[in-house]
């Protein structure tokens, strides 16, 4: 073939054609918000680092959960389930333990036997570690196709994860051999196949490990099936205590800050603890993400209000962040796990949220204008809901000023339903448009594809950069505006414009920093509507 072009000339006469160029993407609008982070007690997942659970795989990964009469910590699986089953599309878990959980090593002996042990034994042919961490254990299971003349040792393996209930949840082929290469000269050492397939898995191989024919995984039984070493059901994890001090909450905090997992909303999963709140807290505020949390709904309302002031949302930093829910509520189990009882509701409403997030434009944004409240969002999947205490007048005022949002029943046109009653942030504000859960949701929003666009604008000439960035303003508030999230202001100093922006060079540091500043006017909420009837003559 003659090519008509090169790709560089010199002094030579000639053709060059140039690298293309890309001038056809746009912004890609992803689903980030419609994922929730939560750091909950689990069966199983790791302990060292977050990780995600779909509604596929929620069962796989979490386990099957335990019943709350067991531990009131096992609500936070009710509500990954409930809220996967109702619009959340993942859940960035961090698993709760404290120091002493141990993960320990499963052990293989040439002849295929297991044992389970603290450390590494040298002495075993293969040693393993599940960092899955399953509480309720985990079998092994190796396979060998024979050789081709039935008798040879032979290196090449399979390798099966089992769960207690018979459900192979991990599986890899490869060799015994560190040298072994497949037919495109990559390892197919065992190990690294692993290692390129799950990183819950850890196996140390011995040098000159062979599967001999006399072994119960080498080659096939008289049925013609493969024969599998496989294992009974092996105690490798040890949570241990299941009450967290301070350094743990911390941790967790820390893990959900740095991972680089992609969640807008964070889920209290029931929990109470005035440390794990205030660490969460500290989580939205340095995440910019929404913390929605349960206050126990077997609580009267005054119990309730202390409880609020307990954990003192309001003096936080990150209060307008922070929403509180309380539903007096008994209903079954939404998942059936645990009977009838008190469950939390703030997961769920994060769902709705998530549902509501997938309904984006054509600008790509979606109607978060519209809070997760009032009749178009009733409590959606519960049964045998009892509300259990009647709030007065004056109980729901009271509620209102602690910033508490009730789930209760209302009645409007066309019927009844239990709701999401209020639409309140912990802010300590009576006249802003911070105390509104929407606002809060449109304005982490707009903060965080800002913050996006800003990224890639970094280490491009100054001017470059101020011109890309007044430009993706000036598009993003005019479609934030058309999609209903701004309204003009009456502010004199908007001049009776939704939105104003500055960017220009630092004053100080003008060769290296640019200051962004924005002015927006979100829309509001009907929370509260008076009414007068006149009669005339």
């Amino acid at each position: 073939m003659t090519v008509a072009f090169v790709r560089q000339l010199g002094a030579e006469s000639g053709l060059q054609l140039n690298p293309l160029i890309d001038s056809s993407e746009i912004p890609s609008i992803g689903n980030d918000d419609q994922v929730m982070g939560i750091a909950m007690r689990a069966l199983r997942g790791r302990i060292d680092k977050p990780f995600k659970v779909t509604r596929a795989d929620v069962y796989k990964k979490l386990g099957k959960g335990e019943s709350v009469r067991l531990n009131k910590r096992n609500e936070a699986f009710i509500h990954v389930v409930e809220a996967l089953n109702n619009g959340v599309y993942e859940v960035v878990v961090q698993r709760m333990t404290t120091s002493q959980a141990k993960i320990k090593w499963i052990t293989v002996s040439n002849s295929f036997t297991y044992a389970v042990a603290d450390a590494r034994d040298d002495d075993a042919m293969i040693n393993i570690r599940h960092l899955g961490c399953y509480n309720d254990g985990i079998r092994v299971a190796f396979h060998a196709d024979p050789s081709d003349d039935g008798i040879s040792p032979v290196t090449m393996v399979y390798f099966r994860a089992i769960d207690p209930d018979g459900v192979v949840v991990f599986e890899a082929k490869g060799s015994l051999d560190p040298t072994a290469r497949d037919d495109y000269n990559e390892s197919q050492y065992l190990p690294d196949v692993i290692t390129k397939l799950s990183d819950e898995w850890e196996m140390v191989i011995k040098e000159g490990a062979t599967v001999t024919p006399t072994s119960t995984a080498y080659g096939y039984d008289t049925f013609g099936s493969e024969k599998y070493a496989t294992s009974d059901v092996l105690l490798a994890f040890e949570e241990g205590p299941t009450v967290y001090d301070t350094q743990d909450y911390q941790r967790f905090r820390s893990n959900l800050t740095a991972t680089p997992h992609d969640y807008a909303y964070i889920a209290g999963g029931g929990e109470t603890a005035a440390e794990f709140v205030k660490q969460m807290a500290q989580l939205a505020y340095d995440t910019n993400r929404q913390l929605r949390i349960d206050i126990p709904g077997d609580l009267t309302p005054e119990q309730a209000i202390t409880k609020a002031k307990e954990w003192n949302l309001g003096s936080n930093k990150a209060a307008h962040l922070v929403h509180v829910f309380w539903a007096p509520l008994k209903t079954d189990d939404p998942i059936g796990l645990s009977g009838s009882g008190y469950y939390g509701t703030s997961a769920l409403n994060i769902a709705l949220a998530c549902e509501r997030n997938a309904r984006k434009n054509g600008k790509g944004f979606a109607p978060k204008n519209y809070p997760i409240a009032g009749r178009e969002y009733p409590l959606s999947g519960r049964t045998r809901v009892n509300q259990m205490q009647q709030l007065t007048s004056q109980q729901l005022n009271a509620l209102a000023k602690a910033k508490i949002n009730p789930v209760v029943y209302e009645t409007y046109t066309g019927g009844g339903r239990y709701v999401f009653r209020d639409c309140l942030t912990s802010a300590q504000v009576d006249s802003s448009l911070k105390k509104l859960i929407s606002v809060v949701d449109m304005s982490t929003s707009i903060d965080e594809s800002v913050t996006r666009a800003g990224k890639d604008f970094l280490q491009l000439p100054m001017q470059v950069a101020i011109k890309k960035m007044e430009n993706f303003l000036t598009r993003l508030f005019e479609d934030a505006e058309a999609s209903g999230w701004l309204v003009p202001s009456n502010a004199p100093e908007m001049k009776g414009k939704a939105s104003q922006f500055s960017v220009k060079p630092n004053e100080i540091r003008p060769y290296d920093v640019m200051d962004v500043m924005y002015w927006l006017r979100y829309d509001g909420v009907a929370r509260q509507i008076m009414v007068t009837q006149t009669i005339t003559r």
